[in-house]
Order: C-alpha cells, then structure tokens, then sequence
C-alpha cells in the first residue's frame, strides 16, 4: 500500500512538472510585409516655420504667433495603403493652455515650458481630387478628420471612404494637403538673454 502511494506520489509530481514547463514558455512570432510600393513624403519651405526675432518687451504673458501653412505632399510608386504619424521631438515641454495634449513642443526654458504648436489640415487631395481626411491612433480604428479638428500628437492621417460613424482608408499613389500651423508661446520668466523656440516634429510614411 505504501508502494503504490508513492507511485501515485511520483505520477502526481510527473504531470505537475510538465504543466510547469508548459507554461514556462511562450512562442514569438517575427513578422511583417515587403511593400513593393515606396512612397516618398516632401514638406514645402523645407518643413521650417521661422518666426524669426521676436522682442520680449512686446510680447505679452501668452501670444499666438502668425499662422504658417506648409505644403505636403506624398507620391508613391503605386497605389498603396499609407498614413502619416506625426510625432512630437520635444515631447513633455508643449503647453498650449486648455489644448496641451494635442499640442507639440517648443522646448524649455529654465524648466518652464515655453508654448507649443498644433497642426490643422485642409485642402486634401488623393490623385488629384478632393478627398475626405481621416485619422487614427493605432491603424485599425478610423475617424473622419475635419478640417477644424487639430491634427494630435502620435496620431496618423489618411483618406478614406467616410460612413456614419466611421472611415476606411483607400490606397492612394499620390496625397496631398496644406499644414496649417499655430504657434502659441508664454513669456519666459527671468530672461536675460535669447531664447530659442526649439519646435521638432517628424511626419512618418506608415504603411497600413
């Protein structure tokens, strides 16, 4: 009797241990697509806003810049399902008041945020045409994208079949639209020398 508890014991022991290596491992899995398909994204005026010299004696505690307005465009080989992500180069220094978390940064001065800037987008064309705008977050959920509607942080833009509720992207081989950009800066405190406006962002091709 005690013989066959401990083989009982020992079959008991056997399966746990190979519970245990069953869940001690994990596949992973390298993936992806090879898109024949290259597009190549362009920025009028180079993709510099120069608000040049400003005087800190006329600049009030919070001012609003001129409005600059940059052409993109993006042209592919062929028709291919694409974004572009803006992201942000200074991320944690954008403040743009009761909008700072759709805005990009300016840098820092004395640890104190300097301002921000947003994006707007209007006048969007797919092959040529009038297209409506839509944006996303992660690729896989769409949002119709109006014109008043601020192009956000870590958010994708694309054209695309609008419903009721939702958008589709469509694959395009040539996209164009006109950024309107908005600069919003606050008068640094103590400031006894130049301050440079340290604005960054990078718009990137994301294929869907």
């Amino acid at each position: 009797m005690k013989q066959s508890l401990s083989l009982v014991t020992s079959a008991f022991l056997l399966m746990g241990a190979s519970n245990l290596f069953a869940a001690s491992s994990i596949d992973l899995s390298v993936v992806g697509v090879l898109t024949p398909s290259a597009c190549t994204p362009a920025l009028s005026g180079g993709g510099v806003v120069d608000h040049g010299k400003i005087s800190l004696s006329d600049l009030p505690n919070d001012a609003y810049l001129p409005q600059a307005t940059l052409a993109l465009s993006v042209n592919c080989e062929a028709s291919t399902l694409m974004a572009v992500k803006a992201s942000d180069n200074r991320p944690g220094t954008a403040w743009y008041g009761h909008d700072t978390d759709g805005a990009f940064g300016l840098g820092l001065y004395n640890s104190r945020r300097l301002g921000g800037y947003q994006f707007l987008v209007k006048n969007v064309q797919a092959d040529g045409a009038a297209a409506p705008a839509i944006e996303s977050v992660d690729g896989k959920t769409w949002f119709p994208a109006p014109e008043d509607q601020t192009w956000q942080v870590g958010w994708m833009r694309s054209v695309g079949a609008v419903g009721e509720a939702d958008a589709l992207p469509v694959p395009v081989q040539s996209l164009a639209m006109e950024v309107l950009i908005q600069t919003r800066v606050r008068k640094p405190t103590g400031a006894t020398e130049e301050v440079p406006l340290d604005g960054s962002a990078t718009l990137d091709i994301v294929y869907l």
